[in-house]
């Protein structure tokens, strides 16, 4: 069982998210917004972050790196979930290293899942 931490400003969203992972069998955390998130994970560096790249005040770009500065070897792996094209996230955060993976709102459960296991490991057959 891994620890998801899932950042989304929308609840609606949060909330699929979370009871997707804990379907997976991972203990899930959420937070509407990138301060919220920040101050989570510095209690508690998760396994994996889930992030929405599109948020108001600090961005997914931005907590990315607040996460990477501030924890450093303990940064969780990042899943992006998100509207935003992957090649416009990537463009946007190639200097902060990869992410662990992509998943394109609105998600497929599938997506969801395939991608979680690949970043967690644990690709699925």
């Amino acid at each position: 069982m891994a620890r998801v931490l899932i950042v989304d400003d929308t609840e609606i969203v949060r909330r699929a998210l979370e009871v997707a992972i804990r379907r997976m069998g991972h203990d899930a955390a959420t937070a509407a917004d990138g301060p919220q998130a920040l101050a989570m994970a510095q209690e508690d560096p998760p396994d994996l972050a889930l992030l929405d790249f599109r948020m108001p005040g600090m961005d997914g770009a931005d907590l990315l790196r607040a996460l990477r500065r501030s924890l450093g070897e303990r940064c969780p792996r990042i899943v992006w979930v998100s509207a935003t094209p992957a090649e416009v996230v990537a463009a946007h955060t190639a200097a902060d290293g990869p992410a662990a993976g992509f998943v394109k709102k609105p998600f497929s459960l599938d997506d969801l899942i395939r991608s979680v296991d690949a970043a967690l490991g644990r690709p699925r057959s």
